[in-house]
């Protein structure tokens, strides 16, 4: 399991464009909390660090099935 370090966070969050806030609905959490993390305050716990890998397969698999889209279109 990844460790989801306050940057991994940070970085997941902008790489996806969402803002804490967002990121804190998809989450279930606040978005203070979503502060803490990102400042290393608080560190996930074992639940909310496999929901970010959930997270981040799903927006990869997003991310896959949307440049398999593209091609096809130019093809």
């Amino acid at each position: 399991m990844k460790e989801w370090l306050p940057e991994d966070i940070q970085a997941f969050r902008k790489k996806h464009n969402l803002y804490q806030r967002e990121l804190a609905q998809l989450l279930g959490v606040t978005r203070e909390y979503v502060i803490y993390l990102e400042k290393g305050v608080r560190k996930p716990g074992k639940p909310l660090k496999l929901f970010l890998e959930c997270l981040e397969r799903e927006f990869k698999r997003k991310e896959v099935k949307k440049r398999g889209n593209r091609n096809l279109q130019k093809g």
